[in-house]
């Protein structure tokens, strides 16, 4: 038994699991338990600066009557207003019966006006959304007549490329020009806080242990291999970054480092509308994906699709040599060439059965195919005289397909504040591999040795609610989630036999590995504010039963953990602009699968991998120090960071003195100390654009010392970004950015470059912004490549890779269909078109 990384008898190991029992049975009852307590409408809580860059997900509705007919009033114009500013940010019109909705409106006061012509000015005040209060009944308004009439309002409305909330940061793609036609994965390059290195793999604030979650949740589409699922969802299909560095109970435990949540896009626009882009780079690239859907009252139709294909190049070198004199010492050098295509398709629905109600369907299916020629050539040799040369052909051809089906339900209580939601999702992903491996020694000519054939079938399906109640000053949320993983792996290898002129089967080179994976998670959090004081305050438990069962070493093994998640945090918010957080939580990393199947893979016959099941999970403490102020047109957050891991899992690599071949596999450290400040600042240049940058500085000690008394260290790292976001022109916009990357130390190697560059992009539109043309550049100097040198027990190794990244992109993308403006247009002209017909004042979105 696995308790975390804390030590607890068998006693107190039991009496931990009853009270997880309890908060599993919590939220069952609590809806019944505390649904007479008396609701504060307007939920106590005063507008604040805090609330400027929280999500909007308010909602304002009602029915607008004749005050002496008492019957509907259609097309009156409802806008709502800032309290603070007067300016308008939202508006919609009234149906036949009357009826009106405002939709996707921030956190604040507002204060809502009702015009129509004939009819007197109608204005209803306050009306307060914050978090605890996201909904808002007007009733209905008993209109009076009059023969005056509203002029017409129309404003238009830009989103900000970053905002922050202070415990998350949101990135918004919508000016995203560097990554136009490319992937997730160059998205995540230029996101602050991030690195992605050359094999893909993604790390938050120096740490690869992170959850990477695709609209709130796990898939398929983040399953077992996430460097390649990332390079095969398009930019185009992202609407949001989401980095999320010290989450509350409420989220997952997993991810050391924190969570990173991919947004994709959901047109949310009045009636039918859509879009198509089409590009065309260097090297043989080409993308297409379109994206159409269609709102009304009751339902909203979505669904995009996206192809991509792309060739690509790839080399690399190494140098292995030895204090040791018994064998010789070797070079080596890769080159590959690299083919793949990508179908992502998506369809849903929202479905608004009432002012209360809304249930969401949506399905995704995505298909890819990838052939590869590498070839390695080694050079063996000794006292700079070469003993042999060795060639190695590996020709890789991959498939892989992903069914992802997702059901959200949300209700809303009448005439309170309280909110239940709950979803289901599934997700299977499956993946076949075929390899066909050659080799030549000297002039003996290519020398067929070596097939694999792989199958990999990964099945996630999660299951969750949520209940928020609120109370006289503040909140309490709950909630359940089961998230199930069945992940088999199966590995056909066959030897060529010469004598034969066949393949045969060799279970030496074959693997079958199955691993199962259930965690159930329940969570309290209750939030509060007193003054100008928020805090909060809670508490997730997880139970998390995993099984592996290596078929081909004929061995099982169980692991049973049971950990408490507490997380905490207080804000301070003071002058209206200032912002300071301390906020706390403990994190868990388990071990996956490749980490913990103890197969030896032997494809490079120098350079075996192997995972490890005795791997223990990581547990980390984590707390930050966050300040936050907007002046004028600065916008400044700074964070200072600590996390504390115990049981770190990290990569290790020996050598066998015997015969100089590598192993990599993965092992636990003992601890891991980083401390960190982090500042990322953005200033707006008036009409011209903005400018942001993001500086990391952190502190790296681990403590390796129960692997080997000398493998320690302490190491300073450092890296920063610039993006400038420049309208150059009334339709011609710029981006630029850049990122620099300081060496980094470890245990056992030193990374002396890793993916630093400059991308560059311009846009042009035109057709009254319903169309548009960009041309981008990644990696304009060529710069971005993985230097590195790697140190064990009697050997040194230095090497590089590189990966194709400077690639030019010519994208043209067209919008289609109505907005919202549109929408209203059409009614007023209707009105103009027949004078029978009464109208009133427009409001344009």
């Amino acid at each position: 038994m696995n308790t975390g990384d804390d030590q607890h008898n068998f006693t107190f190991t039991e009496l931990m699991k009853q009270l997880f029992i309890l908060l599993l049975v919590f939220q069952f009852s609590i809806s019944n338990a505390i649904a007479q307590m008396p609701a504060d409408r307007n939920g106590g809580v005063k507008r604040d600066s805090s609330f400027k860059n929280m999500p909007r997900v308010g909602k304002v509705f009602g029915i607008v009557h004749d005050a002496n007919t008492k019957k509907p009033v259609e097309f009156a114009t409802v806008s709502l207003l800032s309290m603070r500013d007067s300016s308008v940010v939202g508006g919609a019109l009234t149906d036949a019966k009357g009826k009106f909705q405002i939709e996707e409106l921030p956190p604040g006061r507002f204060k809502m006006r009702v015009s129509f012509i004939g009819y007197k000015t109608f204005d209803y005040q306050p009306i307060l959304i914050n978090p605890q209060n996201q909904m808002f009944d007007v009733g209905v308004i008993n209109f009076s007549a009059s023969a005056k009439s509203l002029k017409e309002v129309e404003v238009t409305a830009e989103k900000n490329e970053y905002t922050n909330n202070i415990d998350k940061k949101v990135y918004n793609l919508d000016k995203n020009i560097v990554n136009a036609g490319g992937t997730a994965t160059d998205v995540l390059q230029n996101i602050p806080s991030v690195a992605v290195d050359i094999d893909g793999n993604v790390a938050l604030r120096g740490s690869t242990n992170v959850t990477i979650f695709i609209d709130g949740r796990p898939s398929g589409l983040s399953g077992p291999n996430r460097q390649a699922v990332l390079q095969q969802l398009p930019a185009s299909a992202i609407e949001q970054i989401e980095v999320i560095t010290n989450p509350s109970a409420k989220y997952d435990a997993e991810g050391m480092a924190g969570i990173i949540n991919i947004k994709t896009k959901k047109e949310k626009m009045k009636g039918f509308n859509g879009n198509i882009s089409v590009g065309v780079g260097t090297n043989d690239k080409y993308n297409i994906s379109t994206g159409i859907n269609n709102r009304t009252s009751k339902t909203n139709v979505f669904a995009n699709y996206s192809y991509r294909s792309e060739h690509r190049d790839n080399n690399g070198a190494g140098l292995q040599e030895y204090s040791v004199t018994n064998f010789d010492s070797y070079s080596s050098e890769t080159n590959s060439d690299q083919k793949s295509f990508f179908h992502t398709a998506k369809l849903g629905s929202d479905f608004f059965l009432d002012n209360y109600n809304t249930l969401t369907v949506s399905g995704l299916y995505s298909n890819s195919g990838e052939k590869k020629n590498e070839y390695q050539y080694y050079n063996f040799f000794n006292d700079s005289a070469t003993t042999s040369k060795l060639q190695r052909n590996n020709y890789t051809d991959e498939s892989a397909s992903n069914a992802d089906g997702t059901i959200d339900y949300k209700h809303l209580f009448k005439n309170s504040k309280r909110e239940f939601s709950a979803s289901t999702n599934f997700s299977n992903s499956i993946r076949e591999q075929q390899n066909e491996f050659t080799s030549s020694a000297e002039d003996l000519g290519n020398i067929p040795y070596q097939t694999n054939l792989g199958k990999q079938n990964f099945i996630i399906s999660t299951t969750q609610t949520d209940y928020i109640h609120p109370l006289k000053n503040g909140r309490l949320e709950t909630g359940l989630k089961a998230t199930i993983r069945n992940n088999d792996n199966l590995l056909n290898a066959s030897v060529y036999n010469p004598s034969l002129g066949a393949y045969l089967k060799d279970s030496i080179y074959s693997d079958h590995f199955i691993y199962n994976e259930q965690v159930y998670a329940a969570y309290m959090q209750y939030s509060g504010k007193l003054k100008s004081i928020d805090y909060s305050a809670g508490l997730r438990a997880e139970q998390a039963l995993t099984t592996g069962d290596s078929k081909t070493k004929q061995s099982k093994f169980e692991n049973d953990y049971f950990a408490f998640f507490p997380s905490a945090s207080v804000k301070y918010t003071f002058k209206n602009v200032n912002e300071f957080q301390v906020s706390y939580s403990k994190r868990v990393n388990r071990p996956n699968t490749q980490a913990l199947n103890p197969f030896i893979d032997y494809s490079d016959s120098l350079n075996l991998r192997s995972g490890n099941p005795e791997l223990k999970p990581e547990y980390t403490q984590s707390m930050e120090f966050a300040y936050s102020t907007t002046l004028d047109k600065w916008n400044v957050s700074t964070t200072l960071y600590y996390r504390h891991t115990n049981n770190l899992i990290s990569r290790y690599r020996s050598v066998d003195l015997n015969t100089g071949v590598g192993l990599v596999t993965q092992i636990n450290f003992n601890s891991s100390d980083n401390i960190g400040l982090e500042s990322v600042v953005r200033y707006q240049l008036g009409k011209l654009g903005s400018v942001m940058t993001n500086f990391n500085i952190f502190q790296n000690k681990i403590n390796a010392s129960n692997i080997d008394a000398d493998l320690q260290s302490n190491a300073t790292n450092w890296n920063v970004r610039l993006a400038f976001n420049l309208r150059v022109a009334k339709s011609t916009s710029l981006q630029v950015t850049g990122m620099y990357m300081a060496p980094m130390v470890k245990p056992q190697s030193t990374i002396s470059q890793m993916m630093s560059g400059v991308d560059a992009g311009i846009k042009q539109d035109f057709w009254k912004n319903k169309a548009s043309l960009n041309f981008n550049v990644t990696d304009i100097f060529d710069t971005r490549k993985f230097v590195f040198e790697n140190r064990g027990v009697g050997y040194v190794y230095n090497g590089f890779r590189k990966r194709e990244s400077r690639v030019a992109m010519l994208t043209f993308t067209y919008k289609f269909g109505s907005q919202d403006s549109n929408l209203f247009q059409r009614k007023k002209n209707q009105r103009q078109d027949n004078p029978s017909m009464e109208g009133g004042g427009d409001f344009g979105l």
